[in-house]
């Protein structure tokens, strides 16, 4: 019995050793990528501003603060808050932009067309020039050594990181602006955001009519913009989205499977959905509200837009109608930019009742609780929340997928009506007219998005898609690093800078990098060959018939 528990304790200590010495003769691969990165300094630019656009860039800015970098953040407004983004420093371009200061686009009843696009003209036009100064005279005092610009309408700051030769990252949640593909349009244009079971027809129109019109409308702008750029030694460029030979690396905020799928090239990288580590969380108020209510409606329609005394009122009463059919039990709406005075003083339910709409927004109302503002992403997260109401800006989308709340969306402007329609293909989402909106239509589409178990299934499938993608920001942070390594190593932008990532067909021209000498050389050969064969064809029938004898006997016999 010794004999064999010590051979037993023998055999455990030589697979011991056996074991702890094959672990000291490996080396792990290393993972992290030792880069000899002294701390740079990086500029923030956005001219519209807004939480929208600033904070996924800030929240991909933080993991740049947390390895040793510098942040300077120029934007309209005053955005910063120093509870979330302590180290960072805000230069100000001038105060918050107003969108019903620039036609009332966001508000009128006025289907949201080209009008919304020209709005921005004459402010873009008017700034231009201080912008400019701004964003050049912050990377100088602050040393900038990457310019990271949301590229939506800010073309002052994708010029002065031009002028300046510095290095820049682009960033949109707007992919088809910056990278179009074929088989996809817009409502910008009135086209779907899906042409790819649509007639001939309506893709020749929104492959090209749409779109020339759309180069119309803006040229005039355009060409006064570039004579604006000449003034400061500028080189004409794309207005809008920025011209993409100028910019190193272009960060989607997106994510397939919420965008359609297309391919894309190396320096357009799709990162999203961005959002933060860490989120406010519920008021006491609102803790308490919604964990007494099991089915909450939340509404919101972010900082920035706003409907008609008309549809706020439609809004309102479809609310209290639906609480009264049990549907939903609760409601939260945060108003945001909406006034207390911009409902009918009186809702007339179906039931023939009336209720006095002040007193729902001084939360008389048991079941509806009115707010300024609401932490979504804590609202959304609860469990209690079964349905969003939004307009469904970028910010808004990714919070509501990644908590897997199915969404009833009021597109208002800009990209939300191509929102709503990649949410209504996803299966987690119905959209409403602003134009037509009807109290019956929004309490029947409230009712679907609750009971349909497909909506569930695929919100659930939607959740699992954004929280995995949702890492993806450490992935534009060690680019955005890369690019700051590369030009470190190159002295700044120089020739062949980041041509590893930059598509041939972006160096070679638009005839060369589409083969299209080539597919030239091709059809002159084969129109050539066609045309021999054909001559030769023609030369040899009228060879036959001259000297075919029967058709000489009949001409002399006819003589």
């Amino acid at each position: 019995m010794i004999k064999n528990h010590f051979t037993l304790l023998l055999s455990i200590l030589l697979l011991l050793y056996v074991n702890t010495a094959t672990i000291a003769s490996q080396d792990y691969i290393r993972r992290n990528a030792d880069l000899d990165l002294s701390p740079k300094n990086i500029l923030i630019g956005s001219y519209i501003g807004g939480r929208s656009h600033v904070k996924p860039m800030l929240d991909i800015a933080a993991i740049l603060i947390e390895r040793g970098h510098n942040v300077i953040l120029v934007t309209s407004g005053n955005y910063t808050p120093a509870s979330e983004y302590p180290t960072v420093k805000q230069v100000s371009l001038g105060p918050t932009i107003d969108y019903n200061d620039m036609g009332g686009v966001t508000s009128s009843q006025k289907q949201f067309d080209y009008t919304a696009i020209k709005a921005f003209e004459g402010q873009i036009l008017k700034s231009y020039s201080n912008n400019f100064e701004k964003f050049k005279n912050a990377a100088k005092e602050y040393n900038i050594d990457l310019f990271f610009c949301h590229a939506l309408v800010n073309d002052a700051c994708l010029d002065a990181a031009y002028v300046l030769k510095k290095p820049l990252v682009g960033f949109s949640s707007y992919a088809q602006m910056v990278a179009p593909a074929t088989y996809k349009s817009d409502p910008i244009l009135h086209c779907n955001t899906s042409l790819e079971n649509a007639s001939f027809f309506e893709r020749f129109r929104c492959t090209i009519i749409q779109p020339i019109k759309m180069v119309f409308t803006m040229y005039p702008f355009a060409n006064q913009l570039n004579n604006m750029r000449k003034q400061f030694n500028v080189e004409s460029s794309s207005v809008g989205t920025g011209d993409l030979r100028r910019i190193s690396l272009y960060l989607l905020d997106t994510f397939f499977g919420f965008e359609l799928p297309q391919s894309l090239p190396p320096n357009i990288q799709e990162i999203g959905p961005v959002l933060p580590r860490e989120y406010p969380p519920l008021t006491p108020e609102l803790s308490d509200f919604i964990n007494a209510h099991k089915r909450v409606l939340y509404v919101a329609f972010g900082a920035r837009f706003t409907t008609t005394v008309e549809n706020n009122s439609k809004l309102m009463q479809s609310f209290v109608e639906a609480i009264n059919k049990n549907m939903i039990d609760g409601v939260v709406w945060a108003l945001s930019q909406t006034s207390k005075d911009a409902f009918y003083p009186t809702l007339n339910p179906t039931d023939g009742s009336q209720i006095q709409t002040s007193s729902i927004l001084n939360n008389e109302h048991p079941h509806i609780r009115i707010v300024k503002f609401a932490p979504q992403f804590a609202v959304l997260n609860h469990p209690n929340t079964k349905l969003f109401l939004s307009h469904g800006g970028a910010g808004s989308v990714h919070e509501s997928l990644y908590t897997g709340t199915p969404m009833l969306v009021l597109p208002l402007g800009s990209d939300q009506m191509g929102n709503a329609e990649k949410l209504e293909s996803a299966g987690v989402a119905l959209s409403l007219n602003k134009m037509k909106l009807d109290v019956n239509d929004i309490i029947n589409k409230m009712d679907i998005l609750l009971k349909d178990e497909n909506v569930k299934k695929n919100a659930k499938r939607m959740e699992a898609l954004a929280k995995i993608d949702s890492k993806r920001k450490y992935r534009a942070a060690d680019s955005i690093e890369y690019i700051l390594y590369s030009s470190s190593l190159n002295e700044g932008i120089s020739e062949g800078y980041l041509n590893e990532w930059a598509p041939a067909d972006s160096r070679m021209g638009f005839i060369r990098g589409n083969n299209l000498d080539v597919y030239g050389a091709i059809l002159v050969t084969i129109l050539g060959l066609v045309g021999g064969i054909l001559w030769g064809i023609f030369k040899l029938i009228r060879f036959i018939v001259k000297r075919n004898p029967s058709s000489d006997d009949q001409k002399s016999k006819r003589e």
